[in-house]
């Protein structure tokens, strides 16, 4: 049996050396802290990551924070997914007056993105699987840095006496590769 030749040796370091280098530089979801969860969907979907940052009442008026890092490196986009809404809530929930504010800073203060309204006049509507979502123009293809930490502030005001007691998810979402 013939030893192996120092050119395949070499050859076998060398592959070896890229897949690790290749693992320790790619995001890992346990990167992600101060959230609810992360989902990362593979690199063939779209949108590949979903971040859920934290939930909030859609029915009564307040100010909320998280503060989060470890997101994935990738534009993102930022939701607002009702909770449990069936299709039926969807009618109620799209002519709602009840006014969102969104704030996104980087610890250093950088503003990433900040929009505000009502859910009927300035909030987009976006329905999927029997579920309902909201995304603001301000808040689409967002710049993350995984080695940064954000302070997403949600502001609830003016909540619609009409609207269904459903939780709000705030949720940064995106990546992957979008298949024509």
């Amino acid at each position: 049996m013939k030893k192996p030749t120092r050119a395949l040796l070499v050859v076998v370091a060398v592959v070896l050396a890229i897949a690790i280098s290749l693992w320790a530089f790619s995001y890992h979801t346990f990167e992600f802290k101060g959230g609810v969860d992360i989902h990362d969907s593979g690199f063939f979907s779209y949108p590949r990551y979903h971040a859920q940052l934290g939930d909030l009442p859609l029915w009564k008026d307040g100010e909320y924070q998280f503060t989060v890092r470890g997101l994935p490196s990738d534009e993102l986009d930022l939701m607002l997914e009702v909770l449990a809404a069936t299709n039926d809530d969807r009618t109620r929930l799209i002519a709602l007056s009840t006014s969102v504010s969104v704030s996104i800073t980087d610890r250093s203060g950088k503003e990433v993105c900040t929009a505000s309204g009502s859910l009927l006049s300035y909030w987009v509507p976006a329905s999927a699987n029997d579920s309902t979502s909201f995304w603001h123009p301000r808040c689409q293809h967002l710049s993350i840095s995984r080695f940064k930490t954000y302070s997403v502030k949600v502001t609830v005001s003016q909540a619609d006496a009409h609207s269904p007691h459903k939780m709000l998810m705030v949720v940064l979402k995106g990546g992957g590769n979008e298949l024509p």
